[in-house]
């Protein structure tokens, strides 16, 4: 029997300042970079002031405070 690893749905937090400009995706679909984990994402809306965003190539959503996203890589 394969055993399979539990992944968190968000990616990890790195330890880096919020960008100085934050960005405010307001287009689904947008690609945005997502400071805090580094990794760029779709934008796939706004829900009680978070952005949700989801990995570029597909998978599980996570969501970030709207400071930490930019659309330009850190």
């Amino acid at each position: 029997m394969a055993t399979h690893a539990i992944v968190p749905a968000a990616p990890p937090a790195r330890r880096v300042a919020a960008p100085a400009n934050p960005y405010r995706p307001s287009t689904i679909g947008e690609r945005v970079f997502d400071v805090r984990s580094g990794r760029w994402a779709a934008f796939m809306g706004w829900q009680h002031g978070r952005a949700f965003l989801r990995p570029l190539g597909g998978g599980i959503e996570w969501d970030t405070e709207a400071r930490w996203i930019t659309n330009t890589e850190q």
